[in-house]
């Protein structure tokens, strides 16, 4: 008699929020743009002390800056 051992691959979870530098790469803005949209509160996000922190699904849902041509 044989058993066999199903083997589970743990799957890590969607990530909820993005900090400002990481949003900003995902974007291809620079982050003082997303800095200066949180100060006047154009943009969704939330504050976890000093760190801001942007949802997920905003970052991923917006346009991200076509590169620019020299």
């Amino acid at each position: 008699m044989t058993t066999t051992a199903q083997h589970t691959v743990p799957t890590t979870p969607a990530r909820q929020y993005y900090r400002v530098k990481d949003a900003a790469r995902v974007l291809g803005v620079p982050p003082r743009t997303l800095y200066h949209l949180v100060e006047h509160e154009q943009i969704p996000h939330r504050r976890l002390g000093t760190v801001i922190l942007l949802p997920a699904a905003w970052v991923e849902r917006e346009p991200t800056m076509p590169v620019k041509r020299r």
